[in-house]
C-alpha cells in the first residue's frame, strides 16, 4: 500500500480535498494537479480518482456539466497512462427507480432538465465500463455530510439558514428521508475501492434512512436554532441504498448518523465562529 500513487482529478472540491488529505496523511504519494494541466498526459498517473464534476449548479451550466462529467473523462480513457480509475458518480441516479442495487435499470427523461445531471453521470459511468480499460470503477455516493465551501445539499442549506436567521422552516415532510453519509467514512471507502481489484459500480453510502425530525431535533439541540415545518409540506419518496455488494467486497461498516451529526455540527460552529446554544 505504502507504494501506491494516486493522482485526484478535481482536487480542488468538496470530496476532491478531502481525499488529497486522507491519502498523505496515510503516508500514499498523492498528486492533485492543476484544472487543464497539460502534463496529465505525458506521465504515469497510477491509480485515479475522478472526482470533477458540477453538483448544485448543473441547471445553469448545463454545458459545463457534461464536459465534467463526460468529455474531459473520455479524453483520459483515450490517451491517459493509468493504472485504474474511480470515477465519482451519484446514488441520485437511482431516481425513480424502486431498487437501488448496483445492477438494476435506471430511469430518465430527457425531457426533464433535472434529468441532464443523472445522463450525464450515467454516461461518464457507461464510458468507464465499457471503454476498454480494464481496471475500472463506479462510486456512487450518496449526500455527504462534511465542511464544504458552498452549500451543496440540504443539510447545509439549512445550517446556512439556522446561522442567518435563528431559524429553520422546513418545507419537506418531517417524515421525508435521504440517506447521507460522513465525509470520513466516504474517504476511508473510496480509498479502499481504488486501490482494491474489485470493478464496476459500487455504491457509496450509509444505506441508512435519515428522515427531517431527526435532523431538525439535532438542529434544536445542538445549534440552538427553532424549527417549524411548512403545513402542507410534500414527502420525499426515499428508497434507502443497497448497500449490500459494498458490504460484502469491503466489510464496509459507517458511522451512524447520530452519532457523526453532533460532531460535524461542532466543527461547523466552529468554522463559523459561533458560539454554542
Amino acid at each position: 500500500m505504502a507504494e501506491a500513487h494516486f493522482t485526484v482529478l478535481g482536487a480542488g472540491g468538496f470530496i476532491g480535498s478531502r481525499l488529497v488529505r486522507h491519502l498523505r496523511a496515510e503516508g500514499l504519494r498523492c498528486d492533485a494537479p492543476a484544472r487543464d494541466d497539460a502534463s496529465l498526459l505525458q506521465r504515469p498517473l497510477g491509480d485515479v480518482i475522478y472526482a470533477i464534476g458540477l453538483t448544485a449548479d448543473f441547471r445553469s451550466r448545463p454545458l459545463e456539466t457534461v464536459e465534467a462529467h463526460v468529455c474531459v473523462l473520455r479524453h483520459l480513457i483515450a490517451k491517459a497512462d493509468f493504472r485504474s480509475l474511480t470515477y465519482l458518480s451519484s446514488t441520485r441516479v437511482y431516481s425513480g427507480s424502486e431498487r437501488t442495487d448496483e445492477a438494476t435499470r435506471l430511469q430518465v427523461n430527457p425531457n426533464d432538465a433535472s434529468d441532464l445531471y443523472n445522463l450525464s453521470k450515467l454516461m461518464g459511468e457507461s464510458l468507464c465500463l465499457h471503454g476498454g480499460h480494464a481496471r475500472m470503477k463506479v462510486a456512487r455516493l450518496a449526500n455527504i455530510v462534511g465542511l464544504r465551501p458552498d452549500p451543496d445539499i440540504f443539510i447545509d442549506q439549512l445550517l446556512e439558514e439556522g446561522c442567518r436567521t435563528g431559524q429553520v422552516h422546513l418545507r419537506t415532510a418531517l417524515q421525508s428521508k435521504k440517506d447521507y453519509l460522513y465525509i470520513d467514512d466516504a474517504v476511508n471507502l473510496l480509498t479502499q475501492i481504488a486501490l482494491s481489484d474489485a470493478v464496476g459500480i459500487f455504491n457509496v453510502a450509509s444505506g441508512e434512512g435519515v428522515t427531517n425530525a431527526q435532523v431538525l431535533a439535532a438542529l434544536e439541540q445542538h445549534m440552538g436554532f427553532s424549527t417549524s415545518v411548512a403545513a402542507d409540506a410534500p414527502l420525499w419518496e426515499f428508497t434507502a441504498i443497497d448497500m449490500a455488494k459494498t458490504i460484502r467486497s469491503f466489510g464496509f461498516a459507517p458511522q451512524k448518523f447520530d452519532n457523526y451529526f453532533p460532531v460535524f455540527l461542532e466543527q461547523y460552529r466552529r468554522k463559523k465562529g459561533t458560539v454554542n446554544p
